[in-house]
C-alpha cells in the first residue's frame, strides 16, 4: 500500500520566502540559463526553456514551487486541498487559480488539457511507467537520485526542483534558511536531544508509523529525536508501514506526533484500540496534529 508522509516537514521552506507568488505565465529567469538538464532517479531531463507552465503532482512539491516564487498552472492534491495547497501556503496563491486535481491516480487527460512545459513530481514513488507516460505530455522531473519512494530529503527535493525552474542559487538559500531554523529550534530545546519521537497516521483502526527514511521523521532527527529500536530496524524502503494494536507498544516513545486526517483528539483515541494505552497518550506527550503544518 502506498501512503504519503512526504508533506508535513517540506512546509518549512515556505518560512523562509517572502514576497508575493508569480502570475502562471511568466519569465522567471533570465533565458541565458536554458536549456538545463537535471539528473533525478529515472534519467535526465532538459528543460529547453524557462518554464511558464508547471503542473505539480508530488505531495509536497507545490509547497517548493511556491516558495521559489512560482505559481503552479496546476496542482495534484493527494490530500484534496480544495486549492491545492494547505492552508499555510494558499497565502502564495494569492488569487490564482490554478487547475487542481485529487486522487491517488494522476488525471493524465486534465495534466495534458493545462498544457504544462514543466511537470514536477519530485515527492513520487519513482514509478518508471508513470514517469514515461508523463514525459510524452512535457518535460518530467522524477524523484531525486537515491531517494526512497515518496520520501526525498526535504534538501534534495528543493535543490532539485529549484534547478529545474532555473533557481539554484534561491534553492541553495531556502535549504540553508530551513537548515539555519531547524538548527535554531534544536539548539534552543536541548532536552530534543536523544529523546525517541515517532510519526503517525491514524485513522478509523488503522494506524502507520513514519519509517527512519520517511521526510517528516528524518526532519524530526534534525530537531535532535531519535527513532525508537523498531522504526530503527524498519528497512529503509518501508517509509509507511501498517502497525497491529498489538505492536503499538513497540513504537511507543518520548513524543508522540499524530496525524489524524481531520479528525480531533478525542475521535482518533477512541477509534484506534490501544492508542490510548500508550505511555506517551498517558503522560501527554502526544501531539495531534491539526493539519498537515509540522
Amino acid at each position: 500500500m502506498k501512503r504519503i508522509l512526504g508533506a508535513v516537514a517540506l512546509l518549512l521552506v515556505l518560512a523562509g520566502c517572502a514576497g508575493t507568488p508569480a502570475p502562471a505565465e511568466q519569465a522567471q529567469a533570465p533565458a541565458a540559463a536554458f536549456p538545463v538538464t537535471v539528473q533525478h532517479a529515472l534519467g535526465s531531463t532538459t528543460i529547453p526553456q524557462q518554464p511558464t507552465r508547471v503542473f505539480t503532482l508530488g505531495p509536497s512539491d507545490a509547497d517548493v514551487v511556491l516558495a521559489l516564487g512560482v505559481t503552479p498552472v496546476g496542482i495534484h492534491s493527494r490530500y484534496g486541498f480544495e486549492r491545492g495547497v494547505g492552508p499555510w501556503a494558499e497565502d502564495k496563491l494569492g488569487t490564482a487559480t490554478p487547475t487542481v486535481t485529487t486522487g491517488r491516480v494522476l488525471p493524465l487527460e486534465t495534466i495534458a488539457a493545462a498544457k504544462p512545459d514543466l511537470i514536477i513530481n519530485v515527492a513520487s514513488g519513482g514509478d518508471k511507467d508513470e514517469y514515461d507516460t508523463l514525459s510524452r505530455i512535457a518535460p518530467t522531473v522524477a524523484l531525486p537520485v537515491g531517494a526512497q519512494p515518496y520520501a526525498p530529503k526535504w534538501q534534495d527535493a528543493t535543490r532539485l526542483i529549484a534547478q529545474a525552474l532555473g533557481k539554484p542559487a534561491e534553492g541553495d538559500k531556502l535549504v540553508t534558511d530551513t537548515e539555519t531554523y531547524l538548527n535554531g529550534v534544536a539548539a534552543a530545546n536541548p532536552t530534543f536531544h536523544g529523546k525517541t519521537a515517532t510519526y503517525l497516521d491514524v485513522m478509523a483502526g488503522e494506524v502507520y508509523v513514519g519509517g527512519n527514511q520517511a521526510t517528516v521523521v528524518t526532519t524530526l532527527k534534525e530537531l535532535g529525536f531519535t527513532d525508537t529500536p523498531y522504526v530503527a530496524a524498519l528497512p529503509p524502503t518501508d517509509t509507511q508501514t501498517p502497525l497491529s494494536a498489538e505492536l503499538l507498544p513497540q513504537i511507543d516513545s518520548d513524543i508522540l506526533v499524530i496525524y489524524g486526517f481531520g479528525a480531533n483528539q478525542t475521535d482518533t483515541l477512541a477509534s484506534n484500540a490501544g492508542l490510548a494505552n500508550l505511555g506517551a497518550v498517558k503522560a501527554d506527550h502526544a501531539y495531534f496534529m491539526p493539519d498537515l503544518a509540522l
